[in-house]
């Protein structure tokens, strides 16, 4: 009866340390939820198009991002700073698409002659639609795409609205 009793409870003990361990690895597994994402747009540095990006999870289906950029099109030199919104529809924030408004502000510099007088600030307001790719063994490589527009609010500057285009890659923690 002893030998049954001392099997028994070296079973059960087998079996539970069994499913501590198992439960302690699935915790650790690649997967689990990312809040932070840092990026960067390295191909748009070739082009003097500079762009960077913070963006934090605040629940599963949304997140709040500040983006900022500087570009020009062979003419005036914009420079602006955006406070993003996301809604990630499939509930996964920072995988997948998501669409999203902007606010922001834009310096316009028209530092050449056939610009005019272009030069001036202005609010802006924005829409846009990202995919977000977390990829890696350890689920920490980002790579996002997305498009979209903003307008300004002073429309003295020489142009109304501005396209949003964002190729980034980044690190997710």
């Amino acid at each position: 009866m002893k030998v049954y009793r001392l099997l028994l409870a070296a079973l059960a003990f087998a079996v539970s340390a069994s499913l501590a361990s198992a439960q302690a690895v699935e915790g650790s597994k690649v997967g689990m939820p990312r809040v932070n994402l840092i990026s960067a747009n390295p191909i748009g540095l070739l082009f003097e198009w500079y762009n960077g990006e913070y963006e934090h999870a605040v629940n599963s289906t949304a997140s709040l991002a500040v983006a900022a950029s500087r570009f020009d099109f062979d003419g005036p030199t914009y420079t602006s700073i955006d406070g993003i919104g996301r809604y990630y529809p499939s509930g996964k924030a920072l995988r997948g698409f998501s669409f999203g408004i902007s606010v922001g502000f834009v310096d316009v510099d028209a530092n050449c002659t056939e610009c005019g007088d272009d030069d001036g600030t202005s609010a802006t307001v924005g829409v846009r639609g990202d995919y977000v790719w977390i990829l890696g063994r350890d689920q920490r490589f980002s790579v996002a795409t997305g498009i979209g527009a903003k307008r300004l609010i002073n429309d003295n500057l020489g142009t109304e609205g501005l396209p949003i285009g964002r190729l980034s890659i980044g690190y997710a923690w």
